[in-house]
C-alpha cells in the first residue's frame, strides 16, 4: 500500500471512493485546496470523497544495503563518518568561539585599564587646579596686601622716579663684598 502521489507507505492513509486509489490524507487536502480532482485520474474528487482507513501501522522496511553483512558495514561506517564530521565541526565551531572569546576578554581588560588610567589623570587634574586655585587666591591677598603696604609708602613721601649715583654706588660696593 503505498500513497498515489509520494510514492510512500502512508502514516494517515485515505482512499478514495470514486477511484479507489490510496493516498496520505495530508497530500491529498493540499492537492484538493487548490484543485477538486483527482490527481492520478483527473476525474471530479472531494474530501467527501475521501475514506480513512484503519490499518496496522507498518514498520518501514529496511533499505536493500542493511538486509547483508557487507551492507551493514557500509552502512555503519557511513554512520560513523557522517559522527567524525559533525564532530570535527563542532570542534571547528568551539575553537572560533574561544578565540571570539579571547578576544573580547582582551578588549574589555584593555578598556578597563584605559578607564582606570583616565580616572587617576582626571583625579590628578582636579587636585592640580585646586592647588592652583589656593596658589592664585594667596598670590591676590599678597598682592592686595602689598599694595595696601605700597600706598601707605607713597603717602609718607614721594618715591624715587630715577636711580642716583649714591643707589648705583652702594649697589657696586654690595655686589663686590658678595
Amino acid at each position: 500500500m503505498f500513497c498515489a502521489i509520494s510514492g510512500e507507505v502512508p502514516k494517515e492513509p485515505v482512499v478514495s471512493t470514486k477511484t479507489g486509489h490510496l493516498f496520505e490524507k495530508s497530500l491529498i487536502d493540499k492537492y484538493l485546496a487548490s484543485e477538486d480532482k483527482c490527481p492520478v485520474t483527473g476525474e471530479e474528487l472531494t474530501t467527501e470523497d475521501l475514506i480513512p482507513l484503519k490499518a496496522t501501522q507498518t514498520a518501514k522496511p529496511r533499505p536493500i544495503t542493511a538486509t547483508s553483512i557487507p551492507g551493514l558495514l557500509s552502512h555503519f561506517q557511513n554512520e560513523w563518518d557522517a559522527l567524525m564530521l559533525e564532530t570535527y565541526t563542532l570542534k571547528q565551531h568551539l575553537d572560533s568561539t574561544r578565540k571570539e572569546l579571547s578576544q573580547v576578554l582582551y578588549q574589555h581588560d584593555a578598556a578597563c585599564r584605559v578607564i582606570a588610567r583616565l580616572m587617576r589623570e582626571r583625579d590628578e587634574a582636579r587636585a592640580m587646579v585646586s592647588q592652583r586655585q589656593g596658589q592664585m587666591a594667596e598670590a591676590a591677598a599678597a598682592q592686595a596686601a602689598g599694595e595696601a603696604a605700597d600706598t601707605m609708602d607713597v603717602e609718607g613721601g614721594a618715591a624715587p622716579t630715577e636711580i642716583t649715583e649714591a643707589v648705583i654706588g652702594e649697589l657696586t660696593a654690595l655686589g663686590k663684598q658678595l
